[in-house]
């Protein structure tokens, strides 16, 4: 009981001490950015990358792969894995939901791969659900060089909490799998969302001929075309989340010239409206 106690003031400590070296930091305007007002559950989601993910109020919930994890403020939900997944967000009475994540880049889980290297093969699922304080440190780390314009600087901080989550017995990252070509594809349009892509600039992004291009992405059963959309789609529910900007402004963003044709794919996609998924603060 006295354990669950001190665990309890750890985390409230913790979510308090973050919170405000973010709202010191120039994550400032971002950090807090993924707010709901009411509870909603999106559809499929593509994570196609490893993701840590801190309510600082509120609740993530997360189904995937037949499996339910619940997150609540004080933890961290980290997704080790590409994965496809249904995510709520849900609010706490009349306080807004409100979340930071922190995506790590491939070339960053490589590189723990690489220091990890002959360490004790790790057991564990996709994903994990842990108290906040055992990465307190690298976060805050994280947050003191946000300022940071060196891209080694600010993956070095990265890199040091995948090692302070892998030292608390969440190091299922390892053997995270290196991302398909249609993870990819969409992780360089979500970059560039408006762009006019083309094959062409696949070939040549990632050194492969246009007939290898679409017999691989038929072999993982799907199209470019499809991938560019999704892509647009996931990008835009970003953007909705953490700006306040209005559906159309948003659609127009990601290449859509017709409302009612961004909503309906949005709709097809998540399975919400994005006005339901729009943060109005």
């Amino acid at each position: 009981m006295q354990q669950a106690a001190n665990l309890n003031n750890q985390a409230t400590q913790s979510i308090r001490q973050l919170a405000a070296a973010l709202e010191q930091s120039s994550l400032a305007a971002s950090a807090s950015a993924t707010v709901a007002l009411h509870r909603y559950r999106l559809h499929a989601v593509a994570c196609d990358i490893p993701l840590l993910m801190i309510p600082l109020s509120g609740m993530k919930r997360l189904h995937a792969g037949g499996a339910t994890w619940e997150c609540t403020t004080g933890q961290f939900l980290m997704t080790h894995f590409a994965m496809q997944a249904d995510i709520e967000n849900i609010p706490d009475g009349v306080t807004p939901y409100r979340a930071w994540a922190i995506p790590f880049p491939w070339e960053v889980v490589s590189m723990a791969r690489g220091l990890l290297l002959g360490a004790m093969p790790v057991q564990g699922e996709a994903v994990s659900v842990g108290e906040l304080p055992a990465v307190m440190e690298s976060l805050l780390a994280y947050i003191g060089d946000a300022d940071a314009t060196d891209t080694a600087l600010r993956n070095y901080r990265l890199l040091g909490i995948l090692l302070a989550l892998f030292r608390a017995g969440y190091g299922q990252f390892i053997q995270a799998h290196d991302p398909s070509l249609s993870a990819r594809i969409r992780l360089a349009v979500s970059a560039d969302p408006a762009r006019v892509w083309a094959s062409a600039h696949f070939e040549e992004l990632f050194c492969i001929s246009g007939a290898t291009l679409r017999r691989r992405l038929v072999s993982e059963g799907t199209s470019l075309r499809a991938l560019i959309q999704e892509a647009r789609l996931h990008s835009a529910l970003v953007q909705l989340q953490v700006t306040r900007k209005p559906v159309k402004a948003v659609a127009m963003d990601h290449g859509y010239r017709s409302i009612p044709s961004f909503r309906r794919n949005f709709i097809g996609r998540f399975g919400i409206d994005p006005a339901e998924v729009a943060n109005s603060l």
